[in-house]
């Protein structure tokens, strides 16, 4: 899931955060203007085995998509990668096969947008790191800054062998004249505060007491980021001879994937597992390490939005459900594998169930969510005149986990939208259902800085309205892999009951507004009942 933004993004959140403080699925009956055939809707039920399989043919990308053999790097379905292109294919194969006529939208330039940089990545095209001599399971993150006597040349490579390993210092951004000092190249070591449940930072904890889990979980997390901004760009400039951020996870077999957002971190950061970072620490002197990195700015990257749709009676105002298709160098199973497999096992639901709604449908696979929700802003600023009514846009589902307890979270700019959609959510019966393990809350953000896909369309076409569902409160295989992808978010984590109730609320509430919230009813009478009311409004 994205929460990754600029710089200058990160203060103004900061400063706005510190600032503000089994059931059939539920059916709607629409006047007019909406066909439903009651006689097939009857048998018509969310195909779990069907968003299983989809789910796993987007998580195994990353073992099937790339030739490690001949060096390529399993990036699995990150921006712009083959990974990616190859997770288009699948989901638009599917599209296809379900009758929803898919475009590929390729992402560009964004039109009124000057020096757009929506199509640029600094991307890595090669690396090793070694501990000792062994290779290292890790995710490196390339610098902003070139090496030193080079600093604006981002096309570049790293080398260095026999690097010293120091911590990172309590004060990191005071002057230590002993480690300024030092000749010997080095690295700093430090913890990886990302999702740690035991993760500490003094000043944002005091706002702990004062801020809901969702605003404070963001807070802890661009804190976290900003400090890595922060600690490297001092220093790049006071130790010359320091090379590079280690940080390590609190996953003993995992590291981390973090987006560092443009003109960011000026040295390389390596994320590392739990095991390697500690290993680390109980032998410091006895720690070497070697590192390569080489590092490209592409300015002509590729990355398509996936779209299809179900035509509506008026075909001039849409209702999107869309997810993010794109992920990290791992499986990427819950984030967002899961979502987007639902996405489609919804439109397979209104095409088996004969729906042809009031309004049209568009069923959205967004790239480069990971990077900026880079894909939705595009689609937002080339759709300015498309009527958008509302747009329902899912994230990391479909798992469950006991510790910390996780929520289920309903997120939206406008607080009608958030009413109707917490009844839907109240007769669904959530957490009785998939075992009392998540809790389930609507959130108002009426700002519109949604995390998330609707975000893009929240902030910059404000009239919209827009939701964001997903997890969260500390998920800790978040962003998360090891052991060769086969640990972190990998599919193992699918959770068959969570991902069928999840995706009949996201039914229920697709429905809702596809066939013309203002005139419906929502019901959870039995299948028969609700039969016979669809008749009747339609005059059957």
């Amino acid at each position: 899931m994205n929460k990754k933004i600029s710089l200058c993004e990160v203060l103004f959140i900061a400063s706005f955060l510190l600032i503000s403080s089994w059931i059939p699925v539920v059916s709607v009956a629409s006047k007019g203007n909406t066909t439903v055939d009651a006689s097939r809707t009857a048998n018509v039920t969310i195909d779990v085995p069907y968003i299983y399989n989809l789910t796993a043919a987007l998580s195994n990308i990353v073992f099937t998509a790339y030739n490690k053999s001949n060096g390529e790097i399993a990036k699995g379905r990150a921006y712009g990668t083959k990974g990616e292109h190859k997770a288009a294919e699948i989901l638009y194969e599917n599209m296809t096969l379900l009758g929803l006529h898919p475009v590929l939208q390729q992402l560009g330039k964004r039109p009124g947008v000057p020096h757009d940089d929506l199509v640029t990545q600094l991307e890595v095209l090669s690396y090793d790191v070694k501990l000792n001599g062994n290779t290292l399971d890790c995710f490196m993150s390339p610098s902003w800054k070139g090496p030193h006597g080079n600093p604006h040349e981002l096309n570049c490579t790293f080398s260095y062998k026999g690097l010293q390993v120091k911590p990172v210092p309590l004060h990191p951004c005071v002057y230590n004249r002993t480690i300024a000092k030092d000749t010997a190249d080095f690295v700093f070591l430090g913890r990886d505060q990302w999702n740690d449940p035991s993760g500490v930072l003094p000043v944002v904890d005091l706002l702990k007491p004062y801020l809901n889990p969702l605003k404070f979980y963001i807070l802890f997390h661009i804190t976290s980021l900003f400090n890595i901004l922060r600690d490297t760009a001092a220093w790049y400039r006071m130790y010359p001879h320091c090379k590079a951020l280690l940080l390590y996870d609190f996953n003993p077999e995992c590291h981390d994937f973090v987006f560092l957002p443009r003109n960011g971190n000026s040295l390389p950061v390596i994320f590392i597992t739990g095991n390697d970072g500690r290993q680390m620490l109980s032998n410091l002197t006895g720690s070497s390490v070697d590192f390569e990195l080489t590092q490209r700015y592409n300015t002509s990257v590729i990355s398509y939005n996936v779209i299809g749709e179900l035509k509506g009676k008026d075909e001039g105002k849409t209702v999107i459900l869309s997810c993010l298709y794109d992920g990290w160098w791992d499986q990427g199973t819950a984030d967002a594998a899961i979502g987007m497999a639902m996405v489609l096992g919804i439109a397979k639901y209104f095409v088996q169930a004969g729906i042809t709604p009031k309004y049209t449908v568009k069923f959205i696979g967004f790239s480069g969510e990971e990077y900026d929700i880079l894909g939705a802003k595009y689609y937002a600023a080339t759709h300015r005149n498309e009527t958008i009514l509302a747009v329902i846009d899912l994230n990391q589902l479909g798992f469950t986990q006991n510790n910390p307890r996780l929520t289920l979270d309903f997120v939206a700019n406008k607080y009608p939208f958030i009413k109707q959609v917490w009844d839907i959510v109240n007769r669904t019966h959530y957490v009785e259902r998939t075992g009392n393990v998540t809790d389930v809350k609507p959130i108002w953000w009426p700002s519109g800085s949604i995390p998330g896909n609707a975000a893009a369309f929240a902030t910059k076409l404000p009239r919209i309205t827009a939701m964001s569902i997903f997890k969260d409160g500390g998920w800790t295989l978040h962003h998360r892999d090891g052991k060769n992808h086969t640990e972190g978010d990998v599919l193992t984590y699918f959770n068959w009951t969570d991902t069928l109730v999840t995706a009949e609320i996201i039914t229920n509430i697709t429905l809702a507004f596809a066939l013309g919230n203002q005139d419906s009813t929502i019901s959870t009478s039995p299948p028969q009942v609700l039969e016979t009311n669809l008749r009747e409004e339609q005059g059957q």
